[in-house]
């Protein structure tokens, strides 16, 4: 090859490698021309993000995605909310359909490898039962052979079928969830914890259904940016922990009757030291 070809060879990759590193840190920047923060929230799922009476969106992730939102563009009202479900979050992510996800994602390592996850902000019950009052399940293992109903994309869900031997109807949001269970498609549900508390306090549900096995497991609930965004990453972290230090989700515990968690407290006492 000649020596001006290989110059030339050399010098576009280089410029090819500059520009890719520019790609991901202008990332922060073009958000922020873009004049508005794209977030994927759950719209079906009490009390974290559903849709009030109004068809308006709200719920403690909603919360706090407003309060990120307020930071980073001075207004909680620059914000377009996205609908995802537990099965597309992450590959809309990915697709670059949204900026951020707060949809109740639990941190694993798993999908650490796919992407970034923020600080985190809540602690959730893995996994509760519920199902009708007369039920006799004792232990997990009790569920062998029976119809769950659940989650598409659950991380609990192999645990369920491989461990436990659950058949699972799986379905991608909650009201189809529900609507299986009080038909008779499955025995019982197998759902994230609060969702299935808050539920089961509800009236039509309260006197037929309870809670019969309690969570296995708690997880970390964190946000998820894409790969390789270390400025928005970390524009968005400091967003967190400001919302977490000026009391945006010990109040979204009470307003959402989530009751008082150790793990919320200490993380505001936290960010206020962090914030100072």
């Amino acid at each position: 090859m000649p020596v001006f070809t290989r110059t030339l060879a050399a010098l576009s990759l280089v410029a090819a490698g500059l520009l890719a590193g520019v790609a991901h840190a202008d990332q922060l920047d073009r958000v922020k021309q873009r004049g508005k923060l794209v977030v994927g929230i759950r719209n079906d799922y009490n009390p974290f993000g559903y849709l009030d009476a109004k068809g308006q969106n709200t719920g403690f992730e909603v919360d706090l995605a407003r309060s990120v939102a307020k930071e980073l563009f001075g207004s909680e009202a620059a914000i377009e909310m996205v609908p995802v479900v537990a099965s597309n979050r992450i590959e809309l992510l990915n697709a670059g359909r949204i900026d951020v996800i707060f949809a109740t994602l639990g941190k694993t390592a798993d999908r650490g490898k796919v992407i970034d996850f923020t600080e985190e902000y809540y602690s959730m019950a893995g996994m509760v039962l519920l199902a009708p009052k007369e039920a006799t399940y004792k232990a997990w293992e009790d569920i062998r052979g029976k119809k769950i109903c659940g989650s598409q994309g659950n991380l609990y869900n192999r645990t369920l079928s491989e461990k436990w031997g659950a058949e699972l109807v799986l379905f991608a949001g909650t009201a189809e969830i529900y609507n299986a269970f009080q038909t008779g498609r499955c025995d019982a549900i197998a759902y994230d914890g609060p969702n299935l508390n808050t539920k089961v306090t509800e009236d039509g549900w309260k006197d037929k259904y309870k809670i019969a096995l309690d969570a296995f497991e708690f997880i970390p609930i964190a946000g998820g940016v894409r790969k390789g965004e270390p400025a928005f990453l970390g524009a968005v972290n400091s967003a967190i922990l400001k919302a977490e230090a000026a009391g945006t989700m010990v109040s979204g515990e009470a307003k959402y009757s989530l009751g008082t968690s150790e793990y919320v407290t200490k993380r505001a006492q936290d960010a206020k030291a962090k914030v100072k």
